[in-house]
Order: structure tokens, then sequence, then C-alpha cells
């Protein structure tokens, strides 16, 4: 560690200790429930003793609780962004004083504004989510993060305060050949007296494989990368393979969103996410109705946040969807979330109408080498079109047809379409499956 960088670290935790030593704690805390020191009764215990706090929270300062008097989580209501977004007023605790907390803001995958109010207590537990979750990838406080990210006046850094957080954005809309050269360089100029650690949209990575298959992994040669995460969409395996063979580090994805934090991370299984159990009660939900899905069902994505007193989220519906899976992690067997398709409105579905996991169309793509880009659309019920843009050459359409009819039902109606590029929506995230049904 560098000079720089150790000063960072120790005046991190110096602060820490002088203002109660919130952030060491809340990092205890998630390394017992996460590095299996604590057994399931135990953080179970540890989970209903932190809901039941903030349920009577809710109940006596926050306007919409207010008239609810279970503290059973199933007869509390669940909440989409839209909720919230039609009076702040009644989701925030009189507790606080509005001006004084965090708003945390973010644009969701189609653009629609979103601000969710967090306070000092949150935010500590959120800075232990980082340290925690990073250092999954060997990252300590104070090292160097270069961020790949789509930047806007929302999220952009100053010089002076890229330089002092050790934080330094790098903008991702320009995923050309000479674009990712240009990243490259940009990475082993930062890269060169320290490590750093690299993050970003899984799509942004997804264009580094496609450079590397075209010009080989040495072209990294000089970046000094500790460790990747991507998140935001689905981490292809063949782009995860790629990087790590390019910066000899280990690649992960994350399921984080800007409303709570960081909800889990993969580890031993590619895109199985082992959940948060520290910060967050998680529940998976039927897609048609409010009863919890059964194991390896398909369904929502509902987060009861622990921490968040100022606007507390209690049973927010994500938009996102997966299913409960069984792990082993530490040599000791967990609950998993697998199946993830990212928002539910893109949760598309076969010809009789069953969920489709998005796994089984990406791993049907990657045997196509020449393909660059691809979108799967739902247009009707038993409708797709699968569109591409192809690097060079051309593919076998009745193959790749053949194979889909396998995957949505044998009476659907597929068809193939070209593009030059696939549209990114407004949060610079591009979508590979989409259900266009209802647009």
């Amino acid at each position: 560690m560098r000079l720089l960088e150790f000063c960072r670290n120790k005046s991190f935790w110096f602060l820490d200790r002088l203002k109660g030593s919130a952030v060491k704690e809340a990092l205890t805390i998630l390394e017992k429930c996460e590095n299996s020191e604590w057994n399931d009764e135990e953080v179970f215990s540890y989970q209903q003793k932190q809901l039941i706090k903030l349920l009577k929270h809710c109940q006596n300062t926050v306007p919409i609780y207010g008239k609810i008097d279970s503290l059973k989580l199933c007869d509390w209501p669940i909440l989409k962004k839209n909720d919230y977004r039609e009076d702040y007023s009644k989701h925030l605790s009189i507790a606080y004083q509005k001006e004084k907390l965090f708003p945390m803001s973010t644009s969701g995958s189609t653009g629609t504004p979103f601000v969710c109010y967090q306070d000092l207590g949150k935010r500590r537990h959120v800075y232990a989510e980082v340290l925690y979750y990073n250092g999954k990838v060997n990252y300590q406080i104070g090292k160097r993060i270069i961020y790949l990210r789509s930047i806007v006046g929302e999220c952009n850094k100053s010089v002076i305060q890229q330089i002092f957080q050790n934080i330094y954005l790098l903008d991702c809309q320009d995923l050309s050949d000479d674009g990712i050269e240009k990243k490259l360089n940009f990475i082993r100029k930062y890269t060169k007296n320290c490590d750093a650690m690299l993050m970003g949209y899984s799509s942004t990575l997804d264009a580094f494989r496609r450079y590397f298959d075209k010009f080989g992994h040495e072209k990294a040669q000089g970046c000094n990368i500790s460790g990747i995460v991507g998140g935001s969409e689905m981490l292809f395996d063949n782009t995860r393979m790629s990087l790590e063979q390019a910066f000899h580090c280990k690649c992960v994805s994350r399921y984080a969103n800007e409303e709570n934090g960081f909800l889990g991370q993969d580890y031993t299984k590619n895109n199985i996410f082992i959940p948060n159990r520290a910060n967050y009660y998680i529940e998976i939900l039927k897609l048609d109705s409010e009863e919890s899905a059964e194991l390896n069902e398909v369904g929502r994505i509902v987060v009861t946040d622990l921490y968040n007193y100022a606007m507390p989220m209690i049973r927010y519906d994500t938009g996102d969807v997966g299913a409960w899976t069984i792990v082993k992690e530490h040599g000791v067997t967990r609950k998993a979330i697998g199946s993830f398709g990212g928002r539910i409105v893109d949760m598309i579905f076969d010809s009789e109408g069953k969920a489709l996991s998005p796994h089984s169309i990406t791993n049907l793509m990657w045997r196509y080498q020449n393909i660059k880009q691809f979108q799967f659309a739902q247009i009707a019920c038993k409708t797709y079109e699968m569109r591409l843009v192809i690097e060079n050459g051309s593919i076998n359409e009745k193959k790749m047809i053949d194979e889909l009819h396998v995957i949505v039902g044998k009476d659907a109606f597929l068809s193939i379409k070209y593009l030059s590029t696939i549209s990114t929506a407004k949060s610079g995230k591009k979508k590979y499956i989409l259900n266009e049904m209802f647009s």
C-alpha cells in the first residue's frame, strides 16, 4: 500500500473511532453473518430483532404505516418505486429533518428518476458494505478504484474529488475498439505505481471481452488491476473468463442498487448471488401473487432494508426477478439468488406462459463467436425477435431458430433482425432481454 493510500486508510478508521466506531461495528456484523461465524438460527434471530425494531419505528414516525398494528412482515404492504414517488412525505420519518438526509438518486433502467433518502446510520452501513464486498476482490479502504460508468451531472466528480477519494471515473460511452484502447491507456497510466480495482456495467466489461477476442489479452499488459466487479446487468461467463485472463485477477458480479446498497455478490458460482443477510431481509414472491415462491421458482425480489430509518423501505418490490437456490459457501449450505433476470418488465415467457431464465438465452448466444451484440425481445405471447449486430461473416439462422424453439416452444414464431447497434437505455445500460408485449 502506497503512502497516500496508507494515510487514507488510517484517517478513515481514526475518524470512525472518533464517531463511535459505527462503520467498524457494522462491518463486524456483516462478517459474522456472511463469513459463517453465526449459524442460520443466529442470523435469523438477529434479522428478526432488527426487523421488529424497524417496524415499531415506522408505526410511530412514518405516516403511511401509522395505522398498521401488526408486527408480522407479511401484513405490511408491498411497495414499488411509483408508490414512493407519488408522495415522499408519507414515507419519510418525522424523526428526521429532510435537509439533513442523504438523497440517493437513480434513473433506473428506463431512465425514470427516483430518489431515496438515507440517514447517517444507514450511510455507515453502506460504507461497511463497500469495505466488505470490495474486500472480496482485494480492496482495502484508501486503495484506488477505476469506475467505468455513464458520467452524468449527478454522478460526476471533480478532479479534486477524484484525487481525494482515490476514485477515478472513466466514461463508458465510447465502446468502439479505439474507445477501449483509450480506456486501457487510462488504466495503464493510473495503475503505473499502484494497483486498482476496476468497476463497471457488465455490458461495458463485455466490450472489453470483444476487444480482447479480436486483439489478444496481451493488450492489457501494464494494467495493474487487483479485482474486477461487474454490475447492473448480467455478467456473461465468457466475459468473466476473458477479463480474468487479461488482468490476472478475480472478476465477480454484484447485485446492488442506489436506493438500498449491496444486496449480494457471487463467489463460487457465476451469477448466483449470496444475499446480504446482515442489512436486508429478502423475500422472493410469486409473479402473480404475494405468496412466497418455491425453491427454484422464478419470482419477484422484494427487499426490506433493515437500517434506513429516515425513509424506511419495507417490502420494496425492486422490479427484479430471481429464484431461491441452494449453494455451499465456506462449507456451509446457504440460500442464494439464482435465475436472476433483472427488471421484471423485461421478464420473458415461453409460448405456454411459463417464465424463462435469461441464462437460457445468453448461454445459447455464447456459441456464436461472430455476434458483437444481441437483444432477444418478446413481442407477443408466442412471437419473438432476435436482434443481432454481427462482427463479420454470417450465422446459421436455421440452427439458431431451431435452438431457440427448444427454449421458447416449438409453436413459437421466431424471426432474426440485423442491426448496426443495440440502443442504450437512458441510464447507459444495454438490455439483452426485452419484453415488448405491453409497450
